[in-house]
C-alpha cells in the first residue's frame, strides 16, 4: 500500500466542520509557526489551510489531534485551488539557512519584495518535529512529518485585497483573536463543491444523517468507529491475555518443572558417580 493517496483530509472540530459544509468554503486562518530563524524562532502566525494526504488506513486512533471530524476532498480539486505539500526541514538544515539569508538581505536592503516573498516561502514550511499545543491536547514533541501535509497560502495581493495583514507577530496574533471571539480565521479562502468531497467522518451516528442532509448522497460518510473498527481494523490483533491468578498459577508450575528438572538431573549424575 502506498503511504500517500489520492485523498486530501481536512480535520476540525463539530463547529468548524458544519461551518464548512454549509457554507462550501475552507476559510484561511492565522497559524502560528516558528519556523524563522531570523526571527528567533518567535511565533509567526500565516494565513494558511492545511490538509493531509495519508491513506484512509493511515486513520486511527491517534489521527485526531486537530478535532473529530473529517473532510475529505479528491486531490484533484486541492491541485486546482492551489494546495501543494509542505517542505519539511530540520533546524540546521541547509534549504532553512539560505532561506533565512534571503530574509536577512531582504531586511538590510529593506526591499519588500523579496521580504514578502521570503516569508510566503516560510510560511509553506514545517519542522519534521516539534511541540504542538492545540486547545484540547499537548504535545512534547509532535511529528509533523507523518501528517504529510499539504497547504495553500494566499498571495500578498489576495490579502491586500481583503485587507488583512500577510502574516502577524505573537502579539498581533493575540489582539486578532480578542477581536475575533478568540478566532483566527479570515473571511477569505476557497470554494468546493460537494463532488470535490470523497470521505467525510464524522463523530457519531447522529452527525451522519445532519450530514447527510447537508451534502446528499454522493459523499461517503463514516463514523469514527467505524474507521477504527471495521475498516481499518486496529483492534484486530489484540493479543488476550490470561488472568493475573491464571498468569501466577503459569509461574508457578514453570518454577516447579524446573526445580524438578535440576532434582533429576543431579540424580543422574549422582548415580553415573557410583557406577564409575
Amino acid at each position: 500500500m502506498g503511504l500517500s493517496s489520492n485523498i486530501l483530509w481536512h480535520q476540525t472540530n463539530r463547529d468548524g466542520f458544519y461551518g464548512i459544509l454549509k457554507s462550501k468554503r475552507l476559510r484561511y486562518s492565522y497559524c502560528q509557526e516558528r519556523i524563522v530563524p531570523e526571527f528567533k524562532l518567535f511565533p509567526i502566525a500565516f494565513p494558511m489551510i492545511s490538509v493531509s494526504d495519508y491513506p484512509f488506513s493511515e486513520i486511527g486512533n491517534n489521527k485526531w489531534a486537530y478535532g473529530d471530524f473529517c473532510i475529505g476532498f479528491k486531490q484533484e480539486w486541492g491541485v486546482k485551488v492551489g494546495f501543494s505539500p509542505v517542505c519539511y526541514c530540520s533546524l540546521g538544515s541547509r534549504v532553512l539557512s539560505q532561506l533565512n539569508n534571503l530574509l536577512k538581505e531582504a531586511i538590510r536592503t529593506d526591499s519588500k519584495k523579496y521580504f514578502g516573498l521570503s516569508l510566503f516561502l516560510f510560511a509553506n514550511m514545517k519542522f519534521v518535529k516539534a511541540p504542538l499545543i492545540t486547545k484540547t491536547k499537548t504535545f512534547k514533541e509532535y511529528r509533523f512529518y507523518d501528517e504529510r501535509e499539504w497547504r495553500v497560502v494566499p498571495y500578498i495581493t489576495e490579502t491586500d485585497e481583503a485587507e488583512v495583514l500577510p502574516f502577524l507577530t505573537e502579539d498581533g496574533y493575540k489582539e486578532y483573536k480578542a477581536n475575533h471571539n478568540d478566532s483566527s480565521l479570515l473571511d477569505i479562502g476557497v470554494d468546493f463543491q460537494y463532488e470535490d468531497i470523497h470521505y467525510i467522518i464524522v463523530e457519531s451516528e447522529d452527525d451522519v444523517q445532519r450530514t447527510r442532509d447537508i451534502v446528499g448522497m454522493s459523499v461517503h460518510i463514516f463514523t469514527q468507529d467505524e474507521v477504527i473498527e471495521d475498516v481499518i481494523g486496529v483492534d484486530h490483533h489484540d493479543e488476550i491475555l490470561p488472568s493475573p491468578l491464571v498468569q501466577d498459577m503459569e509461574a508457578a508450575k514453570r518454577h516447579l518443572e524446573r526445580t524438578m528438572n535440576a532434582l533429576r538431573n543431579r540424580k543422574d549424575v549422582e548415580e553415573n558417580g557410583k557406577h564409575e
